[in-house]
This record gives structure tokens, C-alpha cells and sequence, in this order.
């Protein structure tokens, strides 16, 4: 194989495709990016069996082949060089990179033991805007478990039915759920797991391209953006039953808070209770008429704050995790008012914006300590 490439747009291929790649000591061709010349295309794959992201890109072959080579040397090599052009080969067990005035040398995997994953056609595409689609994930993705433990919940849910695009994840203690209204037809139900919509969005965010489109297969699911492909495994065991949760009823008390004065007043909360040993992040909240305080207590110092709010209902008092409340605020715009529903001390809380119910936001009250 030998090539010719603009090393800006091959270091950020190498870039795009690399984010599906974790080191494997059992296996170290895993661990590298496989790369071929084949029909007047150039085609970078990274993998970790479970994510699969490969992109093409323009260049020069000279000779057609392929190779596996550790991409961090030759980032970093790369990067160090003013060359606009290098040229790529392989000779024997090495990969050679040249430019006008120097030349390096890499090991290189044996190409054969790379696993063949390929990717699947048919099914039903279904296209977003990439913006929209990104902002979804970001707000659907940070209430999902975050390890392994539970592989049912270390996911983020995605449903399309009579064009309502939902995204929905969960880790038992709160619950998140996003929804859009699209231009799309057809139906969807698939878990996706939280690293593979991780290194999605990576990607999103760094592609040029409008619009994402995505389709679902088996047990795969793949995403197209541009000349990149990402293909990830999905999870098939249940997903909790979301609605159920969220259409529980017995709230009896409604509360209406400016958005930034609450994540103003949640911060300056957090400073004291993120490293309590007792109960890590824990904040008393005495809802009453027409003010909010909040209680914060840490081994060696406490905050008091008040806050005004509009509120029907009897007073409460409840002890809730102040990061998880940030968590939400984070994508709540400036101006927005948040709506909470309670219930009483061990009941769940309901969070929504003003007017609206396309981002409902469950949190699990904490053991409330006289």
C-alpha cells in the first residue's frame, strides 16, 4: 500500500475514527486503527467491538493495500511536522511516513486478525438536522447509569412514533425525558449504550455536515454523517417502564422558580455539600408560602438561602440532591421559569419548564435527617 494524503485531513479522520478505539491487551489489533486502499478510496476504521466507526477520505493512491498501525505515535508525529502533503507506505511489517525532508518508521499489526465488521444495509433511515440531534442526546444522556452494573440502564432510549421523536435514560434515582416533535415516519424502539451516544455526539459535534441520519437493524444500529459511519450494538434486554413512572399521580403541591436564581442558589449550595461524607451532595428544601430555603452542611460549615417562589399547596419540607438538580438547570435558557411538582418527603419530584413538556426531569428524594 502506498498513498498520498493531506495530513490535516488525515489527522482528522484519524481523529473521528479513533474515538471508538480502547486499549485491548488481549487483543492489541483492536487497540489500532485499520486503514485501506481500495478502489480509489481511502478508508480509516476504529473499533472496540461494540462501537464501529469508519470514514473515508480524499487522497492519492499510488498502491492499493492495507495495514493496522497504533495511531497516538503517528498523531503525535504528525502534528509536529509543517508538511501540507505525507506520503504513507507499508514495507513488510513497517509503515513508512515521508515528507519533503524527513522520514519515520512504525510497527505495524498483521491487517489479517483485524475483525471484520461489517456494516449492515436495508432497513428504515430516518434523517435529523445535526444540531437538533445533538442537543437531544446532551439532554437525554446525563441521567443514564453510568456504569455497566445494570447494562439495561446504561443506555439511552430512543423512540419514534407518529412523528414524536422521544429520548429517554435512567439510572433508579432520576429519570430524564426529552421529546421533539419531526418530519419523520415510521416507528422506532432501541436502547443504545451510554458510550456509544458519547462518542456519537463527539463526533456530531465535530462534522461539518447538516444533517445525521440514522437506521436501525438487528441488533445494530448505525449513524451517517457525511463520509463517517458509526455502527454500535444495542442493548435488548427491557427498558423501564418510563411511562408508567412519569405519568404517576398524587401531586399536590405546585412550585413555580426563576431558573437562574435557583441554579445560582444551587451552586453556592453544592460548594458546601459535593464532599459530605454523610450524604454526599444533600440539600434541605423547606418549600413555604412564597419563598424557598435551602439548607447546606458540611463538616465544617452550613449556608442558609432564600429564594422566592410562587407555590399551591401545603409546605415541604424534602432533601434532594443538588448536583442532579444542576444537572437539569444546566439546559434550562435564560428567562425560563421551572416548574416543579411535589408530593411529600419520600415522593418524587417533577421538573418541567414553563408551558412546556418535552424535557420532564424525576428526581428521588434523599433520607430527610432531623
Amino acid at each position: 500500500m502506498k498513498i498520498r494524503v493531506n495530513k490535516q485531513e488525515f489527522l482528522r479522520t484519524l481523529k473521528t475514527v479513533s474515538k471508538a478505539i480502547t486499549e485491548n491487551k488481549i487483543r492489541p489489533v483492536i487497540s489500532g486503527v485499520y486503514m485501506e486502499a481500495k478502489d480509489s478510496k481511502i478508508t480509516l476504521k476504529g473499533t472496540n467491538l461494540e462501537l464501529t466507526v469508519t470514514s473515508n477520505m480524499d487522497g492519492e493512491i499510488i498502491e492499493s493495500g492495507n495495514l493496522v498501525f497504533s495511531h497516538q505515535l503517528v498523531e503525535e508525529y504528525l502534528r509536529e511536522i509543517n508538511d501540507v502533503e505525507v506520503t504513507l507506505s507499508i514495507d513488510d511489517k513497517t509503515l513508512l511516513i515521508e515528507t519533503e525532508d524527513s522520514s519515520s518508521e512504525f510497527t505495524v499489526f498483521d491487517a489479517e486478525e483485524y475483525p471484520r465488521i461489517k456494516s449492515f444495509q436495508g432497513g428504515e433511515q430516518h434523517t435529523l438536522p445535526i444540531e437538533l440531534f445533538i442537543e437531544l442526546l446532551e439532554k437525554a444522556k446525563f441521567s443514564a447509569a453510568q456504569t455497566g452494573d445494570n447494562i439495561a440502564i446504561n443506555s439511552v432510549r430512543i423512540e419514534l412514533k407518529d412523528k414524536l421523536l422521544k429520548l429517554i435514560s435512567t439510572d433508579t434515582y432520576r429519570l430524564v425525558y426529552v421529546s421533539s416533535d419531526v418530519e419523520l415516519d415510521g416507528n422506532l424502539e432501541v436502547s443504545v449504550p451510554l458510550k456509544s451516544i458519547e462518542a456519537i455526539i463527539k463526533i456530531l459535534v465535530s462534522k461539518k455536515s447538516e444533517d445525521v441520519t440514522f437506521v436501525y437493524e438487528g441488533n445494530q444500529m448505525k449513524f451517517i454523517i457525511g463520509e463517517t459511519e458509526v455502527l454500535t450494538r444495542v442493548i435488548d434486554l427491557p427498558f423501564p417502564d418510563y411511562n408508567g413512572i412519569l405519568n404517576t399521580t398524587g401531586y399536590n403541591k405546585e412550585v413555580l422558580i426563576d431558573s437562574v436564581e435557583f441554579k445560582n442558589v444551587l451552586k453556592r449550595v453544592q460548594i458546601f455539600v459535593r464532599n459530605n461524607n454523610e450524604s454526599k451532595n444533600s440539600g434541605i428544601f423547606e418549600f413555604n408560602e412564597g419563598t424557598l430555603e435551602v439548607k447546606g452542611v458540611s463538616e465544617i460549615a452550613k449556608i442558609n438561602e432564600t429564594i422566592e417562589i410562587e407555590k399551591t399547596g401545603d409546605n415541604l419540607k424534602i432533601s434532594l440532591n443538588v448536583k442532579f438538580l444542576l444537572d437539569y438547570l444546566s439546559f434550562i435558557e435564560k428567562g425560563k421559569k421551572v416548574f416543579l411538582r411535589l408530593s411529600t418527603s419520600s415522593g418524587a419530584v417533577q421538573l418541567t419548564t414553563e408551558g412546556s413538556d418535552d424535557f420532564k426531569y424525576l428526581v428521588m428524594p434523599l433520607a430527610l435527617k432531623d
